[in-house]
């Protein structure tokens, strides 16, 4: 086997790490103690990104995460105020909240649906579950190329999705984007449900697969590493910031 394939295999964690560390970045944020914790594991899901070569959605990350330390930076010198103290909760949730879903579009890019649904029932998932997070994984890039192609059709129609159009004509532009999102969404959730039920999912004999689905000593070695630097960063910012 040659250097490169090692790598990619190296980089290209099993669902099952993927999903464990979805779970241990959206849990140690959401109690992160300070915001020195917080900016680190924001710059840890920085470099998850750089790490699978996922160039543009580290670019999109970070540019979330400065924008929320900007305005933190902000509300730092606004006078206190009833008005700034709900920003600020707004703010606080947000920050927390949101690194669920970036680790969520981190763990879906390039994910191979059936290689997760293997390893979910390699774990002995209930079938219900497992069908769930097979259909969400598929449905969140097809809403994705869904949302640009409308986004397409308003600019063909001289209404672009733009803040400037957002502040003029709120109602015109929710009418252009929103409704057919919410209409297309609901047809694509009844057309991915429909392409699981044909793939076989919910039988209850077991699924085989073409790829070996299992668990390698580099995805241990890779989520024990990253693991530890979460570990480490919550409990050094807890200590500095005493």
């Amino acid at each position: 086997m040659s250097r490169d394939i090692r790598h990619i295999r190296f980089l290209e964690l099993d669902p099952r790490m993927k999903l464990l560390l979805v779970v241990v970045f959206a849990s140690a944020t959401f109690s992160a103690p300070n915001l020195l914790a917080l900016i680190w594991m924001y710059l840890l899901v920085v470099v998850l990104y750089l790490a699978r070569g996922l160039w543009l959605g580290a670019k999109k990350t970070a540019m979330l995460f400065a924008v929320f330390l900007l305005i933190n930076l902000i509300l730092s010198f606004v006078p206190q105020s009833k008005f700034a103290a709900g920003v600020g909760m707004i703010l606080f949730m947000l920050e927390r909240v949101v690194v669920f879903f970036v680790m969520g579009a981190w763990m879906g890019s390039k994910l191979r649906v059936s290689d997760f649904v293997t390893a979910m029932q390699n774990m002995h998932v209930p079938k219900g579950g497992t069908i769930a997070l097979a259909v969400a994984f598929r449905y969140i890039p097809t809403v994705q190329d869904e949302f640009r192609s409308i986004k397409n059709t308003m600019m063909l129609r001289g209404i672009g999705l733009t803040v400037r159009n957002v502040l003029l004509h709120p109602i015109k532009t929710c009418e252009y984007a929103i409704v057919p999102l919410i209409i297309r969404s609901m047809t694509i959730s009844d057309e991915l449900a429909a392409s699981a039920m044909t793939r076989g999912l919910d039988l209850e004999s077991k699924r085989t697969s073409y790829r070996e689905v299992r668990l390698r000593a580099a995805d241990f070695l890779y989520a024990g590493a990253v693991i530890f630097a979460v570990i480490a960063g919550i409990t050094g910012s807890a200590l500095l910031g005493r």
